[in-house]
């Protein structure tokens, strides 16, 4: 007996131990996700606290923070879609827009030197090849 409770408690640690180690997402797909919960705000103090700490120190310049909350304003928002990891560093997705429902590319690719930090991000209207989806991803 005194044998089964202890298999069973191991079995218990090393079940919880590989729960905990549950894959992190890349650095990449990270800036992604944060980068749309900026932008899905639609909120000017948000987008530019984003852009301060992680986007390239062109996007602060007033004219791309005021395209960007327009496009937020104007697209309502965007829900994934499908997200291809190019690698850790870069990301390609599709993204559907909650007013439009247009269907855009969104492609986030970061520093290597410091994840942090991205160096590129495009939104084009170029959909990205693939089985249309019509529902975001969970």
């Amino acid at each position: 007996m005194q044998i089964i409770r202890l298999i069973g408690g191991v079995l218990l640690s090393l079940s919880g131990a590989i729960a905990g180690t549950a894959e992190t997402p890349a650095p990449a797909r990270l800036q992604l996700d944060g980068f749309l919960a900026a932008f899905n705000s639609g909120d000017r103090a948000t987008i530019t606290a984003f852009g301060k700490d992680h986007a390239p120190p062109d996007f602060l310049r007033p004219a791309i923070v005021d395209q960007t909350l327009e496009m937020s304003r104007t697209s309502g928002g965007y829900d994934v879609l499908e997200v291809y990891e190019i690698d850790s560093l870069s990301v390609k997705s599709r993204v559907l827009a909650r007013s439009t429902k247009e269907v855009v590319e969104l492609t986030i690719a970061v520093d290597p030197a410091n994840p942090e930090r991205i160096t590129v991000i495009t939104l084009t209207d170029r959909v990205v090849p693939g089985s249309p989806l019509t529902t975001p991803e969970k």
